[in-house]
């Protein structure tokens, strides 16, 4: 559970339209591979502005990071199903998709000329990506799997004092590859989120902290659905355990904003600051372990968003 203060009580959240602002006004520019991509083509896109070193927290009691600076709405779904396929291991667009996370997330990104140049079938994500590196966890052929969230689960509930209650999306061998040493990369989309999430309990007040550290981030964009994802598996692990979940800290290695993003951010910036959301798991949810989860278990209140907008991003 999550200890929210009432709506009313809760501060607007302006962290956000900071981050926008600083990678706006601060940013260095550079030319990122997509720009040669010939699907970018004719697209305008030409640059990428970044920083390093980010954060965002939040203090959950003022609310659950479904940011209401546009309508997240459907998205708000799409992202618990994204999440709650990749903790069951999904690998591919049906199974993504089996899962609620619509085709849209990730349709683009797993054509069939795509998947081909690193040797994967059309619509696979490949054995370095997020649901397999989860949930079998592998170096190479013939290697025994690892589910991390089987083992996480098992900590969390059994030695809730450790401090290596972690997982990670990052499977060097195969999200980064090297063929000097015998390994090809092996995914479509280098996972960009989860790649460091650490759960850290304390038992005496029975509370739940996360941290999580992202790679690469798509502010305008990405972001917004990466803050529900990881959010959302806080909020099951205290769920599970009987733990209040209370903060949550999400680090950007690397955050940016594309040139064809520029007029969108400009109109997001317009809009002001709105308290953050309820989310709150059914009382009647059945869920007895992390991959029992799905999106009907999950109740979205109190989100009074700005109108929904489309924001451009290079693929």
């Amino acid at each position: 559970m999550i200890p929210y203060k009432p709506y009313a009580e809760r501060p607007v959240y302006g962290a956000y339209h900071t981050l926008l602002r600083d990678v706006l006004e601060n940013g260095l520019d550079k030319t990122p591979i997509h720009a040669s991509l010939t699907q970018n083509q004719g697209s305008g896109h030409q640059t990428v502005r970044e920083l390093t070193g980010k954060m965002l927290e939040f203090n959950m009691a003022n609310g659950f990071p479904v940011l209401p600076i546009r309508d997240l709405s459907k998205s708000f779904r799409g992202s618990l199903g994204e999440l709650i396929g990749f903790i069951n291991g999904a690998t591919t667009l049906e199974e993504l998709e089996s899962f609620g996370c619509p085709k849209v997330f990730w349709e683009q990104w797993v054509t069939k000329e795509k998947c081909a140049v690193w040797g994967l079938p059309e619509h696979h994500l490949g054995r370095g990506s997020y649901g397999a590196s989860l949930a079998h966890f592998q170096m190479g052929e013939g290697e025994k799997f690892f589910d991390q969230i089987v083992a996480l689960e098992k900590q969390l509930r059994n030695l809730p004092q450790l401090r290596t209650h972690v997982i990670t999306t990052w499977n060097p061998a195969l999200s980064m590859g090297d063929k000097d040493q015998g390994f090809s990369r092996e995914v479509v989309v280098a996972p960009c989120h989860g790649n460091f999430v650490h759960f850290t309990l304390f038992p005496n007040q029975k509370e739940l902290h996360l941290t999580h550290t992202q790679r690469s981030a798509d502010v305008p964009v990405g972001l917004q659905f990466n803050l529900i994802e990881w959010a959302a598996l806080g909020l099951m692990a205290a769920h599970l355990i009987g733990y209040k979940f209370t903060r949550y800290t999400h680090f950007l290695s690397n955050p940016q904003i594309y040139d064809i993003q520029f007029d969108s951010v400009s109109e997001l910036l317009s809009r002001e600051p709105r308290r953050l959301p309820t989310v709150r798991i059914k009382e009647d949810c059945t869920a007895k372990s992390f991959k029992d989860f799905r999106v009907t278990d999950f109740v979205l209140e109190d989100y009074e968003p700005h109108g929904w907008m489309k924001i451009p991003t290079p693929n």
